[in-house]
């Protein structure tokens, strides 16, 4: 079993949050609300450049670095939360420092295209979230937000699921991994997640079940599913099956069935309503219709 990454600097009341938008632009009353609410807990700050639009990324690839690079490198900060996901971390990750991840030892926030930042937290050796963002904040619900604060503060204990079994057995290990279209953007790249004993958590959105198909294929060839343990399955939405009439639960099951790993589906995290927070690097275990981080 791979073990778990050591704790991160701590999150608790009235620590200062630094927001970054490292992808795509977002709606700014969205992104207001949730900072709005943010500030009645903890410090929250942000550049101003944070609202450039440059295409289809808030702003160009060297406003977005300096961003990060800027939060990464402040003493006062505490933790990195993401405005929102949409496109363009991984045109950043060839110039981002590992030793300055691994040194800052600030967890980031986030999830979909963020995902790039959770591999390469990942290979720094420091815990991150795959968690909801600061523009979904804005229009969440009190109880959502309230396990949002527990998860990140470390308050809300294991964090356990009825999952259904796609490959029966039991495994444990490092919980890593995050939107598949994105992991698989990282293939044959130095940016890869550390995959041995672990296990790897996929979701997506948008993508037709023939396009699963073709990346857990190349994820299968590529060897990953012969390195992690086990794998949870998130939310696969607005992926409708084509006139072929193929489900996406029919690609996962015949894709991952017979990797000969424990496979669970059903974990409720990824572009879905109630979006569960989830610690990448803590320890995870599946099997016997449960999935359970607790550590």
């Amino acid at each position: 079993m791979s073990e778990a990454f050591p704790p991160t600097r701590s999150i608790t009341s009235g620590s200062r949050l630094a927001i970054i938008a490292p992808a795509g632009p977002f709606d700014r009353d969205l992104f207001e609300a949730g900072v709005a609410w943010l500030r009645t807990r903890y410090e929250v700050s942000f550049d101003e450049s944070i609202y450039s639009r440059t295409g289809f990324h808030a702003g160009n690839d060297a406003r977005r670095l300096a961003e990060i690079e800027g939060a990464l490198g402040n003493p006062d900060v505490d933790a990195i939360l993401c405005a929102r996901g949409g496109y363009g971390v991984t045109r950043l990750l060839p110039k981002l420092s590992l030793d300055m991840v691994a040194d800052s030892q600030k967890p980031v926030v986030g999830f979909s295209d963020i995902t790039a930042l959770h591999a390469l937290w990942a290979r720094a050796g420091v815990r991150s979230y795959h968690a909801e963002m600061v523009a979904n904040l804005g229009r969440a619900e009190d109880g959502f937000r309230e396990a949002w604060i527990a998860a990140l503060e470390g308050t809300a204990g294991v964090i356990e699921h009825d999952v259904t079994t796609i490959s029966s057995g039991v495994a444990s290990g490092r919980l890593t991994g995050g939107n598949l279209a994105v992991l698989v953007a990282l293939l044959g790249t130095s940016y890869e997640p550390p995959l041995d004993g672990t296990i790897l958590f996929l979701e997506d959105v948008g993508e037709r079940p023939y396009r699963v198909d073709r990346m857990l294929t190349q994820l299968t060839q590529a060897g990953w599913f012969s390195r992690c343990v086990g794998v949870a399955l998130g939310s696969f939405t607005d992926g409708a099956p084509g006139p072929d009439g193929v489900a996406v639960e029919e690609v996962l099951e015949n894709c991952l069935g017979g990797q000969g790993i424990p496979v669970v589906s059903g974990v409720p995290a990824g572009h879905v309503s109630g979006n569960e927070t989830l610690a990448f690097g803590a320890v995870a275990e599946i099997g016997n219709g449960r999935f359970r981080v607790i550590s």
